[in-house]
């Protein structure tokens, strides 16, 4: 009988399978804890950075802001604004620059009056109208102001603007002075936390990017909605965190912080193939180790195989005769009916079963959750998931935290079935599904409700902010929607509720967000409405 058809080798290798686990126990634990372990160092000094650049940040503005404070107090700068004596000309020249001169460099800085229109430059370039910019309606208000990076209207260049209101001696503001933050100076400092592993990223609120420790881009360069850096703000829910994500086509964990002062997000990208090269390093040495020990339990297992097998060797051949040649796991088959062939049948017949059964619970499992079409979650699995996220809500309930249901609805899908055929409205509705997944998380639901009705409930949402700016997302998706070459061919109404205020159970949200689509249907379609908000977006 051959060696490697035999209950010997059989025994063998079993053996030498159970000396094999201590190894590959050993090689999967010693690469678990190294991945947890330097990821967990990666993330702690990754937020470390983003910290020491966030406290930096704001030691920059608050130095300005104090010195701005200063010379918004100045009697002779008060006077100046509001008179615009030419006498006083040379004496406010002098104190604006030996103001720059504390700094040490030769940042704008401005007097503007109470109308927007600045008064002095110290750059010497055309004084223009701040009527319109929101740092000078921020200092109508009376109020401290640190702008997003914006583009200057006299030089054209980008900017960053911090500004302090002038007020009259009946705290009145009359003016304001400003002075341009330094970039250049907070690209070198963030520089200096760049190394080969990582890249250090600073943007404003509105997603454009302030310096960029790679100095790869220019100052302001901003993003449309599939950038990576805009991509990442998409997924940012909270003030500070981290997360895995693709970044420029690399798998790279991202850590984020925002600074309190200013808004401004503060992102440190490191690729995680740098963090792999370490975990390889420890895994070779575990292997080396391990297959010393493989070596030995190889032995072990020889010896063992020899005083068990003995014994058998006899049925062994029996078997060997009269099978069937086909020895693979997946089925058995002996040519006899002596116990052996009994019990190959009965394992065959248990296989058998088991994969049928396996695969009709799979197909039942699919029919009873999923909208066939759209693969999303059907209406009943929807309303089913919807109640148990309330009660987790309620039971749980956390102050500032809320729970949005959006209810939407395709305009136009009747007229596409009619003129292209339902054939391509279903390839409408697929496509839009796909996008929907795109720009939910994860554990966000997402369900079809049959026709060209879709729901989407996203829980654990800080603000109110978040609620609008996906409401946004959801109708240029439908607006851009692309199917065999044929665009702009359905729109999207969108209808919002949310938990507590609309309601705290399934029908109170639904009959909210139900009756704002009606609302949007009414008002024109492509747009979205929250009776909270007690406004609507009515489209392009």
């Amino acid at each position: 009988m051959d060696f490697s058809k035999g209950i010997k080798a059989r025994m063998f290798f079993f053996f030498i399978i159970m000396g094999a686990i201590p190894f590959l126990i050993l090689v999967v634990v010693s690469a678990y804890n190294a991945v947890y372990e330097l990821e967990a160092t990666a993330k702690q000094n990754s937020l470390l950075r983003n910290t020491i650049i966030s406290e930096h940040v704001s030691s920059l503005i608050e130095v300005n802001q104090h010195v701005l404070h200063s010379l918004a107090l100045s009697p002779l700068i008060v006077d100046y604004v509001q008179n615009k004596n030419e006498a006083q000309r040379e004496s406010v020249t002098k104190l604006l620059e030996d103001t720059n001169a504390i700094f040490n460099d030769s940042n704008l800085m401005a007097l503007t009056g109470a109308d927007g229109m600045q008064i002095f430059r110290t750059d010497g370039s055309k004084l223009v109208n701040l009527e319109k910019r929101q740092h000078f309606q921020e200092a109508m208000k009376g109020r401290s102001y640190v702008s997003d990076i914006v583009s200057s209207m006299s030089t054209g260049k980008m900017m960053i603007a911090i500004e302090i209101p002038i007020l009259n001696a009946e705290g009145k503001p009359v003016g304001m002075v400003q002075r341009n933050f330094n970039l250049e100076s907070l690209l070198e400092f963030v520089q200096n936390f760049d190394d080969e592993e990582i890249a250090v990223i600073v943007m404003d609120r509105t997603g454009r990017v302030i310096v960029h420790s790679e100095n790869s881009l220019e100052f302001g360069a901003e993003y449309s909605i599939d950038n990576n850096y805009k991509f990442i703000l998409d997924r940012v829910y909270n003030s500070s965190g981290v997360i895995r994500i693709d970044f420029e086509g690399e798998d790279s964990l991202v850590t984020y912080s925002r600074n309190v002062d200013t808004g401004w997000m503060i992102i440190t990208v490191r690729p995680y193939h740098y963090i792999m090269d370490l975990v390889y390093d420890k895994a070779v040495k575990a292997i080396i180790f391990g297959m010393v020990m493989l070596f030995i339990g190889t032995l072990v297992a020889y010896l063992l195989t020899i005083q068990v097998t003995n014994p058998i060797i006899e049925m062994t051949n029996v078997v060997d005769e009269i099978a069937s040649g086909n020895t693979s796991i997946d089925k058995i088959e002996v040519n006899s009916d002596d116990e052996l062939g009994q019990m190959a049948k009965a394992f065959n017949k248990i296989r058998s079963e088991r994969d049928k059964m396996t695969s009709e619970r799979d197909i039942f499992k699919m029919e009873s959750e999923l909208d066939r079409l759209t693969e999303l979650f059907n209406k009943k699995t929807m309303e089913n998931l919807c109640r148990m996220k309330l009660k987790t809500f309620n039971e749980n309930e956390t102050s500032n935290i809320f729970m949005a249901f959006y209810v939407i609805d395709l305009d136009h899908f009747k007229e596409v079935n009619d003129l292209f055929g339902h054939q391509f409205g279903d390839k409408v509705l697929v496509e839009f599904a796909r996008g929907l997944r795109k720009i939910f998380r994860p554990n966000d639901c997402i369900g079809r409700f049959g026709g060209d009705e879709f729901v989407v409930i996203v829980d654990s949402l800080p603000n109110m902010e978040v609620v609008l700016r996906k409401a946004e997302q959801i109708k240029q998706i439908a607006f851009n929607l692309t199917v065999e070459g044929k665009g702009h061919i359905v729109t999207a109404s969108i209808g919002i509720a949310i938990a507590p205020q609309n309601g705290r159970d399934y029908d109170s949200l639904f009959a909210s967000a139900d009756k704002a689509v009606y609302h949007v249907k009414n008002s024109g379609k492509n747009g979205y409405y929250c009776e909270l908000f007690d406004k609507e977006d009515d489209g392009d």
